[in-house]
């Protein structure tokens, strides 16, 4: 289909997860505080799908993607291995066509 293969996750998911949610936007020390308190999966918020002019799907929104690898990488380093997921939001929004 011209999509290379995916990749495997690294990991299991853990049989007991601790799940976190990051607020709009945010990529903080709370979101390290968590991880060392207990958080093992991680929710950042949030992707939105909306329509562009002309009827295209748009991706838009979401936290600071580097600011999220480099937490992500510095809870690794620091012993605190962690899942990192992205909520979709736009539900408000207009949706693509299938």
């Amino acid at each position: 289909t011209g999509m290379p293969p995916r990749r495997p996750p690294r990991r299991p998911l853990p049989s007991v997860i601790s799940a976190g949610y990051a607020n709009w936007g945010e990529c903080d020390g709370k979101v390290e505080l968590a991880a060392r308190t207990g958080v093992n999966v991680i929710i950042w918020f949030a992707i939105e799908l909306t329509v562009a002019p002309g009827g295209k799907p748009v991706v838009s929104g979401g936290p600071n993607l580097t600011c999220v690898a480099d937490t992500a990488a510095r809870l690794e380093a620091g012993g605190l291995p962690t899942h990192h997921f992205i909520s979709v939001g736009g539900g408000d929004a207009p949706h693509p066509h299938p």
